[in-house]
């Protein structure tokens, strides 16, 4: 059988060689304390066996002392004595010489020594019996105490006291008889005993002999365990030792391989030891030469940490400082370093670890640069722009409070006009490259230490610093504008786009970046809403007039949710064969509580810039089609059409509001009408087709409101038919005498939806020529003031009973 060696652990032992117990006893206390255990079990043991087979042995010889003693033998030589004591009465009585006197009194004395070996044992009997006869003694030493002077009148020849001493000793011979038959079975009885306690003592005797032998057996066993722990420790000792060689040569190769600089040092700073790393960056080899100098006397300089860990005997924290390496280049280094005690606990040897972080260094730069800096345009972002705003107004404060006058600079907000109409039509490659070429010309038109940042998506901010008068800031701005409003040529397409600025004086309209950041968006809101590519600079007023907005959007929030401020009036729609009304547009309208009626081009812009666009389109749908609910109930059929806004139509959004409608009120489709204008498919035409589609394939009519204002007309409607085309009131007013162009205009609209199977709805009648050129030019219906103005659903009622009643008269 093999030796297990080495650091695995050793494997499973078979049963009979103890294996197995020596796992049990590991598991249970370690192999010293099993050991141990062991031992005082076999002695135990040892000691229990001894003493049970010692115990048994003294209990047999008591048994077999029972059967051994004289108890029946006395009971037996009583009764031999009493007979012949019977007999030489007998022989007395008839005149044997042999039994004269001297023999009656010999035989009777040795009768009563018989008698006395009852009472003569000191301990316990061993039988009951015998216990019975000597508490009865007294009894019989009375019955025999009147024989002695009955044996003297015999002897003198009384010849009649002869009946009562064969009395007295029949009675006496019947007593020992009963006892020596009692001592005969008891003896029997212990004999059995006897017996039985034999063949125990056998089993006992055999059982102790196991326990012997077990302990025997058990002690050999504990030995051989033991000795061969002991090989193993021995084993073990020389594996450890092999292992800490290996460990420390492989301890040696981890710390060559690592790219951290790692040596030490004695208490009097000379090398002890230096890694691959340390020797490359230093320049040094390891060896006899090197090992025991100090670093000073290479040339090699010693850093903080180091020194400190040497003179003060204590760890030093991690310190930064450069260094020159064997090649010349200066490094940035990450260096500790920690007293090594001795055996004793005093300052031993010192280890250094130095770790070369330059590249670290330049990556954390990189990331700082780029968490402040935008990845497209690598201009400062929105938190370095925040950064350096405050500091320009911490700056302008701190001249202020010194008296060195007042240090002024502009903040200018931009917006690329047009941006996202580039971005949905040439795709985002092209418009970041927009957001590069418009960078670059912001950037030409700025001085040294101006900044210019991007903010996000088309947003841009500046900021111009030492800004002496306002024209400055009215130059910059301008320019801006101008340079932005140039064609730029992206992919080789020509893109015409603009800025929209709005300029804010620091620190006259605000002396804290969030009020000049509002400031300056208040200025670009208002130049927007001006028409775009244009600078506007800041005015208090305009602060008031974005506060009024906001009220106004808090109060339309208000009314939609469920006031009776919003409602809808009805514009008729004529048809210009018959001049009868054949519809009406639903046209919303808002009475607000304190400021009265609000028209529509001030709120609808406001809904749809704070989002509510769905819901107010949800309000008019839910209105109209109620109010045709309304009609129907009344025997009137009225088609009313509804304009929907063009941010509906991006996805499904339109289909869902016009179903919820129909399905709420419970009107056919083909009385609901849907306008959109052609600003519908910039945002995305593939979504606007399929919803039209969808709108059409629901039943609802759909009409291209503005037709002719917009982009690509003819390819929308030769890709998508509309059932109604409506002719902008703009060529409508120029169907006057004298402009033929206009006429023109409607007659190429009238022929084009014709032939496309449109019908053709002409808006913004408003002079009788008017009505009469569109009647010429085959226009199918005409909406205006000239027929009829918006009005309450009361008025268009009538309107259409009027008209149902002259039907029928001419019919």
């Amino acid at each position: 059988m093999s030796e297990w060696t080495g650091s695995a652990a050793p494997p499973p032992a078979p049963w009979w060689s103890g294996g197995a117990a020596l796992q049990w006893i590991v598991a249970h206390g370690g192999r010293r304390r099993a050991f141990q255990g062991g031992l005082v079990i076999a002695a135990m043991l040892f000691v229990l066996s001894l003493g049970v087979s010692l115990a048994r042995i003294s209990e047999q010889y008591r048994l077999e002392a029972r059967i051994q003693r004289s108890g029946l033998w006395m009971a037996a030589q009583a009764q031999v004595e009493l007979s012949r004591m019977m007999s030489v009465l007998h022989r007395h009585m008839l005149g044997d010489p042999d039994a004269g006197d001297a023999a009656v009194k010999l035989q009777y004395e040795i009768l009563l020594s018989r008698l006395n070996l009852f009472s003569s044992g000191s301990g316990a009997t061993e039988y009951a019996e015998m216990g019975r006869l000597q508490d009865r003694m007294p009894d019989i030493h009375a019955l025999l105490a009147p024989v002695e002077g009955w044996l003297a009148r015999l002897i003198d020849g009384d010849q009649e006291i002869d009946a009562q001493i064969d009395a007295a000793l029949e009675r006496l011979e019947s007593l020992l008889r009963q006892a020596a038959q009692q001592l005969h079975l008891e003896r029997q009885s212990a004999a059995a005993d006897a017996m039985g306690g034999l063949r125990s003592l056998h089993w006992t005797l055999m059982g102790c002999m196991a326990g012997l032998l077990a302990s025997v057996g058990l002690l050999l066993l504990l030995l051989r365990l033991e000795s061969r722990r002991a090989h193993r420790m021995l084993v073990n000792a020389e594996a450890a030792a092999r292992l800490q060689r290996q460990a420390e040569r492989t301890l040696r190769v981890l710390i060559d391989s690592l790219p951290t600089m790692v040596s030490a040092y004695d208490r009097q700073g000379r090398y002890l030891f230096f890694n691959e790393a340390y020797a490359r960056f230093h320049g040094l080899r390891e060896d006899r030469l090197v090992i025991g100098c100090t670093p000073e006397a290479l040339g090699v300089p010693m850093d903080a940490a180091l020194e400190l860990a040497l003179g003060r005997q204590m760890p030093a924290p991690f310190m930064e400082f450069e260094a020159t390496g064997a090649n010349g280049e200066v490094r940035t280094l990450l260096a500790t370093a920690a007293p090594v005690a001795d055996d004793s606990g005093g300052a031993g040897q010192v280890v250094h670890v130095a770790l070369d972080i330059s590249d670290r260094k330049a990556a954390e730069q990189r990331v700082r640069h780029l968490a402040e800096h935008d990845a497209l345009t690598d201009l400062p972002n929105r938190v370095l722009f925040a950064n350096r705003l405050r500091h320009a107004l911490s700056s302008a404060r701190r001249q202020e409070e010194c008296g060195l006058g007042r240090r002024s600079f502009a903040l200018h907000c931009i917006d690329l006009d047009r941006f996202k109409d580039v971005n949905d039509s040439l795709g985002h490659q092209a418009g970041d490259s927009l957001l590069l070429a418009a960078a670059e010309r912001m950037r030409a038109c700025l001085r040294r230490g101006d900044t210019l940042a991007r903010l996000g998506g088309d947003e841009f901010a500046i900021l111009q610093t030492d800004v002496g008068e306002e024209e400055e800031v009215a130059r910059l701005a301008n320019r801006l504008v101008r340079v932005l409003g140039l064609p730029f040529v992206i992919d080789g397409c020509t893109v015409h786009t603009g800025a929209s600025i709005g300029s804010v004086m620091a620190p006259l309209h605000g002396r804290s970046a969030q009020e000049l950041q509002q400031c300056g968006d208040i200025a670009l809101y208002r130049a927007k809403s001006e028409g775009r590519g244009r600078a506007v600079r800041f005015s208090p007023e305009m602060a008031a007039a974005l506060t009024e907005r906001r009220e106004l959007e808090a109060d339309l929030r208000v009314a939609l949710r469920g006031s009776e401020e919003l409602f809808l009036v009805y514009q008729p729609k004529f048809d210009l064969g018959r001049a009868d009304p054949v519809g009406c547009e639903a046209l919303l309208r808002w009475r607000h509580p304190r400021r009265g009626m609000i028209s529509p081009a001030v709120f609808v812009p406001i809904t749809e810039e704070a989002g509510l666009a769905a819901d107010l389109s949800r309000l008019v749908l839910r209105l109209a089609c109620g109010q045709i609910r309304a009609w129907m109930a009344q025997g009137l059929e009225v088609p009313v059409a509804v304009n929907l806004s063009a941010q509906h139509f991006a996805g499904d959004q339109a289909l869902v509001l016009v179903q919820e409608a129909l399905v709420a009120a419970g009107v056919p489709a083909r009385l609901l009408e849907v306008e959109v204008t052609e600003g519908v498919f910039i945002r995305n035409a593939d979504a606007a087709r399929e919803a039209l589609a969808a709108l059409r394939a629901l039943g609802v009519r759909v009409a291209l409101d503005d037709f002719g204002t917009g982009y690509s007309s003819l390819s929308y409607l030769q890709h998508l038919p509309f059932d109604v085309v409506k002719v902008d009131r703009a060529f409508v007013r120029d169907l006057r005498p004298g402009y033929g162009s206009g006429v023109r205009v409607v007659d190429a609209i009238v022929r084009l939806a014709h032939g496309l199977g449109a019908q053709v709805v002409a808006e913004g009648v408003e002079l009788p020529e008017q009505l009469e050129a569109l009647r010429r030019l085959g226009c199918d219906s005409v909406q205006g003031f000239l027929l009829g103005r918006p009005m309450p659903p009361e008025e268009l009622e009538a309107l259409f009973d009027a008209g149902r009643q002259a039907a029928g008269k001419v019919a």
